[in-house]
């Protein structure tokens, strides 16, 4: 009866209970407190997110003319790309004027993008899309002291120590991607989870968002195997395809891969197509990115992906801008909100996926009215 009433109740949510419960004696390796547990933090993620956590009504008036400065740590990405362009779209909305700095990810050109930023005299410099600051700390450091304001923007996760005297910090949804993607591998396979968590050791959060999966997994599942693999951005494309094969070949028991950015799923496919293992080892990432959508939708390997809200996020990020400017108090742990997409509602992203779809309008609803746009 508990688990008929459960699934009647999560179904709405758009979970595909059908594969999360399996029939037989109930939960035997997973107690059915735990299951119901996940199951609604994971049911809280299905649906379009509710906006919360912003500050209180703000005047723009007085900085129209100012210039934001964004440096990403690569415009070549396609989801700094999409928030780059939002950001800067609300911007003139409010009479502000954005620059994004145009980059591949080379310190050369993050340091010419500070320069460029004092030249054309910004008013303040993000630096954005994980592009750690200590990367950039001569030029963050002598940005302000020339009192040019400098906001970390979705570089950070949260416990991630900080550069010192940043004027703000918008956080990356990391940690709390991390532990739901844990969530849902131990709850797909009943806690019978052998999995294996690819890592980029060289990318300043990507130990805090081990820490997290790790943490989840011992919380929820200590019983469940996890081992942890690091490759870092330069060698994707050489090193994760032959050492998840490997791992594939070694452990028959293999069932999940959580590349911890949806950026290297195309590299773990491969391997996974080419093993035959499609049937057994699957994948939950982060980012939804909507050509690894598009894989779930049409597929059956990748089984989750929770994405933030690339509205939201831009919106969080010209919001504490203009906090800084302003000198209002900022919002403490910002950050933009989460949906989960699955094989059960992976189409409210769009048919192709696309970038800010499927996340509803409540967070640019919200931000418009703290403006006083309308």
């Amino acid at each position: 009866m508990f688990v008929a009433r459960l699934s009647r109740r999560l179904v709405g949510a758009g979970l595909a209970l059908a594969a999360m419960v399996a029939s037989g004696p109930a939960f035997a390796k997973l107690p059915a407190a735990v299951a119901a547990k996940l199951d609604h933090r994971l049911a809280a993620v299905m649906a379009p997110p509710r906006f919360s956590g912003a500050g209180g009504p703000i005047n723009p008036a007085p900085l129209k003319g100012k210039l934001i400065f964004t440096i990403p740590l690569s415009t070549a990405i396609p989801f700094c790309a999409v928030v780059d362009h939002q950001l800067s779209a609300d911007a003139k909305r409010l009479g502000l004027r954005s620059e994004i700095w145009q980059n591949s990810a080379q310190l050369a050109q993050w340091a010419q993008g500070f320069t460029a930023a004092g030249q054309h005299k910004a008013a303040l410099v993000n630096v954005f899309c994980g592009l750690d600051p200590n990367a950039v700390a001569p030029q963050v450091r002598a940005a302000l002291a020339a009192h040019i304001p400098v906001v970390a923007a979705h570089s950070y996760a949260q416990g991630q120590p900080q550069f010192p005297g940043l004027s703000g910090v918008v956080y990356g949804a990391y940690i709390p991607a991390a532990r739901l993607e844990a969530d849902w591998v131990i709850r797909q396979t009943q806690g019978e989870a052998d999995a294996l968590v690819i890592t980029a050791p060289g990318v300043a959060n990507s130990p805090f968002i081990q820490k997290a999966i790790a943490g989840q997994f011992h919380k929820y599942c200590p019983a469940c195997k996890v081992r942890f693999l690091g490759v870092n951005p330069p060698d994707w494309a050489t090193k994760i395809g032959p050492q998840v094969q490997s791992a594939i070949l070694a452990d028959p028991k293999l069932n999940y891969i959580i590349p911890i950015y949806d950026g290297m799923v195309q590299f773990v496919m491969p391997p996974i197509i080419s093993t035959g293992a499609g049937g057994r080892v699957k994948i939950a990432s982060f980012n939804a990115t909507p050509a690894v959508l598009d894989m779930m939708r049409t597929g059956n390997v990748v089984t989750f992906d929770v994405g933030e809200d690339p509205i939201w996020l831009a919106g969080a990020i010209l919001d504490q801008d203009m906090r800084v400017l302003l000198h209002k108090p900022l919002v403490p742990d910002d950050m933009a909100g989460l949906r989960a997409f699955t094989k059960a509602n992976v189409t409210a992203a769009g048919v192709p996926a696309k970038f800010a779809t499927g996340y509803g309008n409540a967070a640019e609803v919200a931000y418009a009215k703290l403006w006083g746009l309308h």
